[in-house]
């Protein structure tokens, strides 16, 4: 029960932390730019057994690395919103920034969340967007699921800028 908490709040920050690119920088049209990601946002009022409609934000610090026609590391920002459970997982919505190599993008990105982690995370989730489509890996921060709600997790991931 522990496990499926700890995965659905990882997967949740992570969905809502998840990667989009909408814009169109120069040379990124069909890139299939790889890109990895790293970020910690914070859940609130956070994830536990039962079930929750909450928001997600990314108080900054998050990293994103690319290579491709989008080349460059930088910087991103995320929020939005979370529904689910610690147990059953869940869906997520997001509008996170990206800004790489001197050029910025937004994307709005659906998430999904809940199974074990297949990559060093606790939960797995899954997010794609207009411009992106990916992976991360989320790992409980802050709370436990079972006691206190999960309120921050660490996720870290990867997509392809299409």
């Amino acid at each position: 029960m522990l496990h499926r908490a700890v995965v659905f709040t990882a997967s949740l920050a992570l969905g809502l932390a998840g990667l989009g690119i909408a814009g169109t920088p120069s040379g990124a049209e069909g890139s299939g730019s790889q890109c990895t990601f790293q970020h910690v946002p914070n859940l609130d009022p956070g994830l536990s057994y039962k079930s929750t409609d909450g928001k997600f934000i990314d108080p900054g610090g998050g990293t994103v690395s690319c290579k491709g026609a989008v080349n460059g590391t930088g910087a991103y920002t995320d929020s939005g919103t979370v529904t689910g459970t610690c147990q059953g997982g869940g869906t997520a919505e997001g509008d996170p920034t990206f800004n790489v190599g001197g050029d910025s993008f937004t994307d709005h990105v659906t998430i999904k969340f809940g199974g074990p982690s297949t990559n060093g995370g606790i939960v797995h989730a899954t997010f794609e967007g207009a411009r992106t489509k990916g992976t991360i890996e989320l790992t409980p921060t802050r709370g436990d699921c079972i006691v206190t709600p999960v309120t921050q997790v660490k996720g870290v991931g990867e997509f392809t800028l299409k």
